[in-house]
């Protein structure tokens, strides 16, 4: 449990960080989009996944 409360405070801090509420709007529907379908997610440890990351969500993914 532990581990979570870091992680939730990590990601607290990032988002308090980005430039705009705009930019939190889009990470938010980029995290909802994976979390209702993780599979449709490329594997980041396949080589070609960060160019289909960046087709798919744009260049500052």
């Amino acid at each position: 449990m532990q581990y979570g409360v870091v992680v939730e405070e990590l990601a607290a801090e990032v988002m308090a960080e980005l430039p705009s509420d705009q930019a939190r709007k889009e990470v938010l529907t980029l995290i909802e989009t994976v979390r209702m379908e993780p599979r449709a997610w490329p594997d980041v440890r396949d080589p070609g996944a960060w160019e289909e990351i960046r087709e798919a969500y744009g260049r500052r993914c």
